[in-house]
């Protein structure tokens, strides 16, 4: 492959990936709680606000997410993959513009905004930016997603950052208790939560419009040169329309695997930084755990993907779970071991659960080939929309049952189904060899 042809290649992946980067920044959500929960208590709007309850935040968004991205890949296939990104992820952003007064007003609002609406614009942008990732790359399919994919995970390390320095620059610590939580209460760190939303989503709009200036389709004089992968060639004349692949039992499969393991993206996302305070007193500190745990998100969908591609999905998945199995049951112990600790167990489960986001888009194509793996994928992504607001659901009503610990071993519980699905995954080659 000529040099010239190289960039035409990975210029559409770099696109997606800093698209992604931007769309990824919903896992700021895990940072900005304590923010967001203390604003609202302070505002009176509810003054009996607890973690538990704006988890509701992160769970709308996965459901919005989950809802449209089946339409994400109906656009894409209408409009292109470019227009599609371009209007999912200002659609995202406008939801992150709007919080800044939707905050100053009540909860209800906010998970209108930050919740639903930012959902839904990174559900239809999310998709095309991986088909056409795919498009470029047929034969290495696991490689191109965890690229593209890299960037969603890696958003939160920037951004992080850039939301801790600009709302508590001097570091300062959560000082009100109630009932065990720590909620901040200094006037300067909370006047300045409204305005982050907005330099947020100007940031945010202006990345978006350049990005996906790169994303494009190959035309078919490129389509030409561009190999097809050997497993899928016997597939591309037969890929499944959606419709057809809900007749299949392995589709059931793949969106009952993806719901139980979106249980640990729930709740480690939200609620890691609400666990790290209760023996952790350094905001910046668990803003920097968060930071880095984003690294792992971003490196583990790369990861993932590259072992997708080497070994079957039914191997790498059960790995996958086995390692969130070990960690959740584990974290409590890092109330002991402390900052270091609880540092490494954060990073090493969000490298675990991210593998899902690679894996799953790019099973999805083996099992039901190319041609619709955006509107087929966007199918089993809708398991998302349940996810999100079973996990919710869950942290609500059994943390102040369970605590923390029993949380644990009930995340450790889903992903122990997961493991179950993956056993149970049969899809195989045309040589008899797992797919």
């Amino acid at each position: 492959m000529s040099f010239m042809m190289a960039v035409r290649c990975w210029s559409p992946v770099l696109g997606g990936a800093i698209v992604h980067l931007t769309l990824g920044t919903l896992y700021c959500f895990g940072n900005m709680n304590p923010y967001i929960t203390s604003y609202l208590r302070h505002q009176g709007s509810p003054a009996d606000l607890t973690y538990s309850n704006t988890v509701w935040v992160f769970a709308l968004g996965l459901c919005g997410q989950g809802l449209s991205m089946f339409l994400g890949g109906a656009l894409e296939k209408r409009i292109g993959p470019r227009w599609t990104a371009l209007l999912g992820s200002w659609l995202m952003s406008l939801g992150v513009l709007m919080t800044y007064f939707t905050i100053q007003n009540s909860y209800l609002a906010l998970l209108v905004t930050y919740g639903l609406l930012v959902g839904v614009g990174i559900g239809i942008s999310y998709v095309a930016a991986l088909s056409c990732a795919m498009k470029w790359h047929p034969r290495r399919k696991g490689l191109a997603n965890g690229v593209v994919l890299s960037g969603f995970g890696l958003g939160a390390f920037i951004f992080n950052q850039v939301q801790t320095a600009y709302i508590n620059p001097n570091n300062v610590s959560p000082m009100l208790v109630v009932n065990g939580e720590k909620f901040f209460d200094n006037e300067d760190v909370l006047g300045r939560v409204p305005t982050c939303f907005l330099i947020m989503g100007g940031i945010y709009a202006g990345i978006q419009l350049l990005a996906c200036m790169l994303i494009r389709n190959p035309t078919e004089d490129q389509d030409e040169l561009i190999p097809l992968d050997e497993h899928l060639s016997d597939l591309h004349f037969n890929s499944l329309r959606p419709r057809e692949v809900l007749r299949t039992k392995t589709f059931y499969l793949l969106w009952i695997l993806f719901l139980v393991n979106g249980q640990t993206t729930t709740f480690i996302s939200s609620l890691y930084k609400a666990y790290g305070q209760t023996f952790i007193e350094n905001d910046q500190f668990l803003s920097l755990v968060g930071a880095f745990s984003s690294i792992c998100n971003s490196l583990g969908r790369i990861l993932w993907g590259l072992a997708g591609d080497r070994f079957s999905f039914r191997t790498t998945m059960m790995c996958l779970c086995s390692s969130v199995m070990f960690f959740m049951l584990t974290l409590v112990v890092t109330e002991y071991g402390k900052e270091p600790m609880f540092f490494i167990w954060i990073c090493c489960i969000f490298l675990s659960f991210s593998g899902n986001f690679s894996l799953l888009p790019t099973a999805t194509a083996k099992a039901f080939g190319p041609k619709y793996v955006g509107v087929n994928f966007g199918l089993v992504f809708t398991s998302q929309a349940v996810a999100g607001p079973i996990g919710a659901i869950l942290s609500t009503a059994l943390k102040d049952t369970l605590g923390w610990f029993g949380m644990f071993c009930l995340i450790a519980g889903f992903s122990f189904i997961g493991l179950l699905c993956a056993f149970f995954y049969d899809v195989k080659k045309s040589d008899g060899s797992d797919l």
